[in-house]
């Protein structure tokens, strides 16, 4: 049978039920009824509970003003399970209700010893009971905790019932049916009587939908009852009253409660009972006997015996998750150092070839120097010594070639980084030029041979020719002037600390690229493709900070679907650090040819640690080539691992994030304006940044 408790946590009042389905609500015909303080918000079908498969559950029957379970609302049509300690609420502000048991059989049904068949289960005529007897015999101990013997005051009709507690209703599941179940101002269960541990014997209402009544006044909470007393099922129904109250081992305190009993009453005794309908439980019947010990005590050790198995499980459980926990923990350590020591022996073996090839590169360019130089002295010569006219062709070519050769060191310093380190694909491409161009003009000049005069206008236009290229020097110098101006040293302070190392785990690869935050919360930009590297989805994505050792797991908030802008947002977890504060979210800071600074993880990982294994950004500078709506062009240093970066301009605001760069000119980027990024934040993400 089916068992739910529930506590009122307005008054502290104990309702218990016992049948599969309660429906509650301010419906009369409802099993619980709501009413009192709270109830306002109750709709008349508010909720129901119902057990089945083994457990209550509860279930909204449309309540205007929703069903509630521990705070979560109930959606209708989506029963929620129940179980001890979960609190019930009608309405956010309506009556709330705590589960005290959820069973499916009363545990004392299992321990407390109960005759072999109960012959008071049935309503049965007192007067048969005492015809099997011998009229002078005394009454036997009864084997239930009490039997109760009642007069129906209408029909004059006696009936008797036992039990612990003893249930009047018309249900089939009540010990005593006064009425047919067909009666339906008898509620299915009206009240019950209950016998205290005390020894006292209380009647209680049952939330019966007329009432019950106790000498004529209703019943409220617990009323204590005795031999005599009358007990009325609603106005107009049962009147019954008791004759005779035994206990099968009453207190010495309740014993006289006992004793007292009203003056039977001579009663017709419906013909359908006979005495031998009524088996009466001999005291003598031997007692149930589980494994040599009382069914009690048997229960308690087997619960007790229950109780021990299962703690030893959950520890065996718990030793062995923190077992596997540092198992786990110890190999992603030694993976982690592995890579570690992999990745510092492949930067030292680049710090080598850096230090080679700056050396190299500053040898080309004083070479590159000394040879323009000892070109112009020599075309200077030959002008004042009117010179053979194969030595001026000779000249002219060199400075044609000297022309073009500023041409490609003008496109080389606009493209150049403070660092020389990363200039070494524009630095060994030169150098080939120069030793080649060397070569050339070399053999030109030791086979010119010939002599004469040149004319005049020759030598002017010579002349000219040479200013233009001094002139076009000035402007190359003007520009690093300008790229020199922007205090770059004050915006790499005020930003750096906001720029992380994105790495990217997915499948068996790992893939580095940059960003920054935009809140102190962790809210953070990068790339698609740093992400979701060649369209498929990162296993794990995480963040390491300028300066810093540690990597913090960070989640993929939104990605821009390709072919859109290549942008992504992530949100670092536990974040609470520096961020970005200046970001050009109108599109209106960049213009072509102003100064623009870039700070990021060129080349990852690998030439972001250093000897400390701790991570340093690289910073270059160059200027906005180009500006559109939708692309800003960035002429700087940049290598694979400047993806994410913010890009800034010379007021120290970040205009742009760098997507991508080519091949065959390592200075040429692609960056996407920071504005495309805003519809991708969350609104109140995008409110707080755009403020």
């Amino acid at each position: 049978m089916p068992l739910l408790r529930l506590r009122d946590l307005r008054d502290q009042n104990t309702h218990e039920f016992e049948v599969a389905e309660i429906r509650l609500g301010r419906d009369p015909s409802f099993e619980f009824v709501v009413s009192g303080d709270g109830s306002e918000v109750v709709s008349g079908a508010h909720a129901r509970l119902a057990h089945r498969e083994g457990a209550w559950w509860i279930d909204d029957l449309g309540g205007r003003n929703g069903t509630f379970v521990d705070n979560t609302r109930v959606a209708e049509g989506q029963p929620v399970a129940l179980a001890v300690g979960k609190v019930i609420a009608l309405g956010t502000r309506g009556v709330r209700f705590e589960v005290l048991a959820v069973a499916e059989h009363r545990i004392a049904d299992t321990i407390i010893d109960q005759p072999a068949a109960n012959p008071l289960a049935e309503t049965v005529p007192m007067d048969a009971v005492r015809d099997d007897r011998p009229p002078a015999a005394p009454r036997p101990t009864p084997r239930a905790p009490m039997e109760l013997a009642f007069m129906d005051m209408r029909t004059a009709r006696t009936m008797v019932a036992a039990g612990g507690r003893v249930r009047i209703g018309r249900g089939k599941e009540c010990e005593l049916r006064p009425v047919e179940s067909g009666d339906t101002s008898v509620s299915r269960v009206h009240c019950e009587i209950v016998l205290k541990p005390d020894g006292a014997v209380v009647v209680r209402d049952a939330r019966s939908r007329n009432g019950t009544l106790l000498n004529d006044v209703p019943v409220s909470g617990e009323a204590v009852v005795k031999a005599g007393d009358r007990i009325k099922l609603g106005d107009a129904g049962p009147d019954l009253q008791i004759t005779e109250i035994r206990r099968a081992a009453a207190p010495a305190s309740a014993a006289s409660a006992a004793e007292p009993v009203a003056p039977p009453v001579a009663t017709e005794t419906p013909a359908a009972a006979s005495p031998a309908a009524v088996e009466t439980p001999q005291a003598s019947e031997p007692r149930r006997s589980f494994a040599g010990k009382g069914r009690t005590i048997f229960f308690k050790e087997l619960i007790h015996e229950t109780e021990k198995k299962s703690a030893s499980r959950v520890r065996w459980l718990v030793w062995t998750f923190v077992l596997l926990l540092l198992g786990g923990v110890g190999g992603v350590y030694w993976y982690n150092e592995r890579r570690v020591r992999e990745t510092e022996v492949q930067l030292a073996a680049q710090r080598d070839e850096l230090a080679a090839a700056r050396a190299s590169a500053d040898s080309v360019r004083a070479a590159a120097v000394a040879e323009y130089q000892r070109l112009g002295s020599e075309l200077e010569s030959a002008r004042a010594g009117s010179a053979p006219a194969a030595v001026v062709d000779s000249l002219r070519s060199a400075l044609q070639e000297a022309q073009r050769r500023t041409s490609a060191l003008e496109d080389a310093l606009r493209r150049a980084q403070a660092s020389v380190s990363q200039q070494l694909a524009a630095g060994d491409s030169l150098r080939q030029a120069a030793q080649e161009e060397t070569a050339r003009l070399r053999a030109q000049l030791a086979n010119s041979s010939g002599g004469g005069n040149l004319p005049r206008a020759l030598l002017d236009s010579l002349r000219q020719a040479v200013g233009a290229a001094e002139q076009r020097a000035a402007e190359i110098e003007a520009g690093l002037r300008a790229v020199r101006g922007a205090d770059l040293a004050s915006i790499a302070q005020a930003n750096q600390a906001s720029v992380g190392l994105v790495t990217t785990f997915a499948g068996a690869d790992i893939y580095d690229g940059s960003g920054f935050a935009i809140t102190a919360d962790g809210y953070f930009i990068t790339n698609r493709h740093v992400v979701s590297p060649g369209n498929q989805s990162a296993d794990s994505v995480f963040v390491t900070f300028a300066d810093q050792r540690t990597m913090s797991r960070a989640d993929v908030i939104a990605v821009q679907p390709a072919p859109g802008a290549d942008v992504a947002v992530l949100k670092i977890r536990n974040y609470r650090g520096p961020h970005v504060t200046r970001v050009d979210w109108t599109g209106t800071k960049a213009r072509q040819g102003e100064p623009a600074a870039l700070i990021g993880f060129p080349a990852g990982v690998a030439a972001a640690l250093d000897e400390t294994r701790t991570v340093r950004t690289s910073m270059s500078a160059g200027i906005f080539s180009k500006v559109t709506p939708d692309l800003i062009q960035f002429d700087g240093f940049t290598v694979g691992g400047s993806s994410g970066s913010p890009v800034f301009n010379a007021d120290g605001e970040v205009v742009a994030v760098h997507a991508a760069g080519l091949r065959e000119a390592a200075g040429l980027a692609f960056t996407v304006p920071a504005r495309l990024v805003l519809g991708l934040l969350p609104v109140e993400v995008r409110r707080a940044v755009t403020r």
